[in-house]
């Protein structure tokens, strides 16, 4: 061999060398892949095989719309809800058509029609809200659609003064709930027992307190309906695992100046919503 044949044979293998890592980076990619997807169908069957959870299920699930309601009370049961895997999850227009319901700042798509939603459910959901839910309070059509939609559900539920919208339906006369913890009071007026807590259940009637508390009352009821491990593995996904910044969340444990000046601010909504009751 020349020094002509050398070179030029030297140069081809430095540049088959980085082609075949590359060829072999591939192959180990394409391994790991496969053990990863084999690995995961372990997981599953590991995991449906438990006689404590229920993997597949075909809940019926509304959860109401309406100007103005506060879209975290809705977003965050409705996380949970839609990882039941089969669970539909159907957002109900407070009219016949699918117009965008105004929720602040942006605005939530409904999936379905007032006349398109189940009539047996296994969750009827209700969030609160400020001034909308005020306004809800008032629209009688929509009190009805909560209360017929109520006879037949599984389990009656609601997060923040949600709760208002289920009593001004009649439906927590004789009943324990909650809400949040500026309108818990109201609750007397429709015949409830007021708990300050931040889920309620009294039967299959199950309230949350204000915005977050809708997290723990979705894992509570995604417990009761596929089990506590399902319910864990949800959480874990979620990795919800709170450890707030400020030790502020109720007004047993704010500041009194903050704690007395939001409640307030709040003054006037409250009466308002006393008031309509």
């Amino acid at each position: 061999m020349d020094r002509r044949q050398f070179t030029k044979l030297a140069l081809f293998s430095a540049f088959l060398a980085p082609l075949g890592n590359s060829i072999r980076a591939a192959e180990s990619d394409e391994q790991r892949k496969l053990g990863a997807k084999a690995a995961s169908r372990q997981a599953h069957k590991a995991f449906m095989s438990d006689p404590d959870v229920k993997m597949m299920g075909n809940e019926k699930i509304a959860m109401l719309l309406y100007p103005g309601f506060y879209a975290p009370d809705l977003i965050n049961p409705q996380f949970l809800f839609t990882a039941m895997m089969g669970a539909e999850v159907c957002l109900i227009s407070p009219t016949d058509d699918l117009t965008p319901v105004s929720c602040g700042n942006f605005s939530i798509v409904p999936t379905h029609r007032q006349s398109e939603c189940p009539e047996k459910l296994d969750i009827l959901f209700v969030p609160g809200g400020a001034s909308g839910t005020l306004e809800a309070m008032k629209n009688k059509p929509f009190i009805d659609f909560i209360k017929t939609r109520a006879a037949n559900a599984r389990y009656i539920t609601s997060v923040c003064t949600g709760s208002l919208l289920l009593g001004k339906a009649g439906l927590l006369k004789g009943k324990k709930a909650t809400s949040h913890w500026s309108t818990l009071e109201l609750l007397k007026k429709f015949g409830a027992t007021p708990v300050n807590e931040r889920v309620v259940w009294d039967g299959n009637l199950v309230t949350g307190g204000g915005v977050t508390a809708g997290i723990d009352l979705g894992l509570q009821i995604v417990a009761a309906l596929r089990g506590k491990e399902y319910a864990e593995a949800i959480q874990l996904q979620a990795e919800y695992d709170p450890a707030p910044p400020f030790n502020a969340g109720s007004p047993e444990k704010a500041p009194a100046f903050v704690r007395d000046s939001v409640r307030g601010m709040f003054a006037p909504l409250v009466l308002d919503m006393e008031m309509e009751i």
